[in-house]
């Protein structure tokens, strides 16, 4: 049994994959609750859903690939979803904030560390997380903020200024072309541009 949010379709409006269709589950409630966080409506109690119900609703939507997110899907138990769907074929992504490790067998792994868990975490995330993410996101607030991104990691960074904050992204456009790092990527949020979920 899962404490789900909202099940909906899209594309992967943020990221390495963006553009991607994909089925969403939205996990309830959040450990970190940041200020500047644009699904605020998930730390709210959700409904609770068996694992079948949750494939069921997917398996209406013929689409084979499933970003899990939240929230934070990490503060649940999602292994016996994962198996069901990896059984049934999906293409499995998470979406954390990177406070509470587990390795999961997913396809695609994105760790989205947040200034809120310094008092835990030197980096703002758990630093076993950067053996097996995929990609980092880092919402930016401001340029300083460019200085939080952890320096070590070496799979994609992706860069993205909070609510598409044009001036930001200028701000850090011109500070990428200085940092030159091959691995930072400045990324806006597609689905806010296509005004579409």
């Amino acid at each position: 049994m899962l404490e789900i949010c909202e099940i909906f379709t899209s594309i992967q409006g943020e990221g390495f994959n963006q553009g991607r269709p994909s089925v969403f589950i939205r996990c309830s409630r959040c450990n970190l609750k940041c200020p500047f966080c644009d699904t605020k409506y998930s730390w709210e109690k959700g409904k609770i859903l068996s694992e079948d119900n949750i494939v069921k609703k997917i398996e209406k939507f013929k689409i084979k690939s499933v970003v899990i997110t939240g929230g934070e899907p990490l503060l649940q138990d999602i292994s016996p979803l994962i198996s069901i769907l990896k059984t049934k074929g999906y293409t499995i992504a998470i979406e954390t904030n990177g406070s509470i490790y587990k390795n999961l067998d997913v396809d695609w792994l994105t760790v989205s560390p947040k200034k809120e868990t310094i008092k835990y975490f030197k980096n703002g995330y758990d630093k076993r997380f950067r053996k097996i993410a995929s990609e980092f996101k880092y919402v930016m607030c401001n340029i300083k903020d460019i200085n939080f991104i952890d320096k070590k990691i070496k799979v994609p960074v992706i860069i993205q200024p909070v609510d598409n904050d044009m001036e930001l992204a200028i701000k850090t456009a011109n500070k990428l072309k200085k940092i030159n790092n091959l691995n930072w990527f400045l990324r806006l949020q597609l689905h806010k541009i296509l005004k579409i979920k």
